[in-house]
């Protein structure tokens, strides 16, 4: 198991409570957020940043995405599966604002 620093504890908590109920090791989350691994068991990168974009705040969410991955976050691939409307129509304007 790789060492995490304090920051990558704090995100992993905030994983662990939105996937509480699999049965997923917290490091394994956090490497499929940051892009070393594609997939954990069902779940897919699209799919964990759903989630996690229907959980948390924006502010929240900046500080727990890598921020080489927010634009693979507010793709489309992910943005699409996003309900109820007005949360797919608040992050498709953060999109606008921040990629044009």
């Amino acid at each position: 198991m790789m060492a995490l620093n304090f920051r990558e504890i704090d995100i992993t908590a905030k994983l662990m409570s939105v996937f509480w109920d699999t049965d997923v090791q917290p490091d394994r989350l956090l490497r499929l957020l940051h892009g070393d691994i594609e997939k954990v068991g069902h779940m897919d990168r699209a799919d964990l940043f759903r989630c996690l974009l229907a959980t948390y705040d924006w502010y929240t969410l900046l500080a727990m995405f890598p921020s080489e991955r927010l634009h693979e976050a507010l793709s489309d691939a992910v943005l699409d599966r996003l309900y109820p409307k007005s949360l797919k129509e608040r992050y498709l304007y953060a999109r606008c604002i921040l990629y044009g």
